[in-house]
């Protein structure tokens, strides 16, 4: 079937490979699923139809439930929901059939990571069981539509592959990784327009049952704009409401040196006037398509001269060096609890700081080998660890 240019005013379109606006609105309802397997097959060409059963056969709502209390420990309602397991996943099974599903209250709990966050906490059943069921059927779907230089939320990506793309531009491209742009999107979760990822939501997906149930989620906060922080789905949508925002910059501005961690965005370019340039399309775009808008603190500066503060990283053309507040955090926790171990070898180490030494080895040589010489066989209490490279 031809290619069709797309109305400016369908709802229905997005970017393809070729840079162009293709109309979905014509395509076939065939390709969606591979039979006998339960999994979608992603196709950038055809919507998805005919798919809803997926999300309460039986494998997906007892999948969903396991994920659902994975890591959540001895709790009240998990215990409750596990008490009567197959009476409550029959209850699931309803919902989900005659589509009588609703969103329950939210409770809200503070936390500071650093800052002040609002984390929205859904009831555990069916609320976080019908998150998973959402994800499971369709995470991989939305992957699809990433670009491999978007991190957050991704499995196999992540903080550290983030920082590893960053520092082989910078290696490989010196003189085209001269100068960065730094951006974040100004209180994203809570900006989040409805209306903007519904219509994004929509470019591959036309099974209405399942829209009507993602309108649900969407809407869960009874606003007009804003994602839960805190809900399993959130995520998922907030990669998914920026991920033609990546394309457009890939694809149709060509920029050759972009990352995009959630809303944390960093470009390197050999021209600062280029970056300025770029500066006031990505405003342009986000106001226009999404309602969003960028932070007043921008920075456009030289890599070599500040270093770019990105991801617990601070890194330029001669090395990566973990963040003075990240490095402090480790020193106190090791101080706090280094009498209960015997710390001989960095096997030892790597056993009993797992999660810190993943971030200690990306590092440049001489950084990491100054955290672990500071940590490895001293028994001294007295001798004050001191941030060094971490400025």
């Amino acid at each position: 079937m031809a290619k069709k240019k797309a109305n400016p005013d369908s709802l229905a379109y997005c970017y393809s490979h070729r840079c162009e606006f293709i109309d979905y609105s014509d395509k076939e309802p065939e390709g969606l699923y591979i039979p006998g397997t339960g999994k979608l097959r992603a196709c950038q060409t055809k919507k998805l139809r005919d798919f809803y059963w997926l999300f309460y056969s039986s494998e997906v709502l007892c999948k969903a439930a396991y994920n659902a209390q994975k890591g959540k420990g001895d709790r009240g309602d998990i215990r409750a929901f596990n008490r009567e397991y197959l009476e409550n996943l029959d209850k699931l099974y309803d919902l989900f059939v005659n589509e009588t599903y609703i969103p329950g209250k939210y409770r809200v709990k503070k936390i500071w990571d650093p800052k002040e966050r609002d984390i929205m906490i859904a009831p555990f059943f069916p609320d976080r069981i019908v998150h998973h069921c959402v994800i499971i059927v369709l995470g991989q779907h939305w992957q699809h539509t990433f670009i491999e230089n978007t991190y957050a939320c991704i499995k196999g990506r992540g903080i550290h592959k983030c920082v590893e793309d960053v520092h082989r531009a910078l290696i490989l491209d010196p003189i085209g990784t001269r100068y960065c742009l730094k951006i974040d999107i100004r209180k994203f979760y809570d900006n989040v327009d409805h209306e903007a990822l519904k219509r994004i939501v929509r470019y591959t997906i036309a099974d209405p049952q399942v829209l009507r149930l993602l309108d649900k989620i969407i809407d869960s906060n009874g606003k007009d704009k804003g994602l839960p922080i805190g809900n399993f789905t959130s995520q998922y949508l907030a990669n998914l409401y920026l991920s033609y925002f990546d394309h457009f910059v890939k694809e149709e501005l060509g920029v050759k040196y972009y990352y995009r961690y959630m809303d944390d965005i960093v470009v390197l370019d050999g021209s600062k006037e280029r970056l300025h340039e770029l500066l006031d399309k990505f405003g342009l775009y986000l106001g226009a398509e999404l309602k969003v808008e960028i932070k007043a603190n921008w920075q456009i500066f030289p890599v070599d001269a500040r270093g770019i503060d990105y991801v617990g990283f601070k890194q330029n053309h001669y090395g990566i060096l973990m963040r003075k507040g990240i490095l402090l955090r480790f020193y106190k926790k090791w101080n706090e609890t280094k009498e209960k171990y015997q710390i001989e070898s960095e096997d030892d180490f790597k056993h009993i700081y797992s999660s810190e030494y993943g971030w200690i080895i990306r590092c440049s040589e001489v950084h990491s080998n100054f955290i672990l010489t500071k940590c490895i066989g001293s028994n001294d209490r007295q001798r004050k660890i001191e941030p060094g490279f971490a400025h």
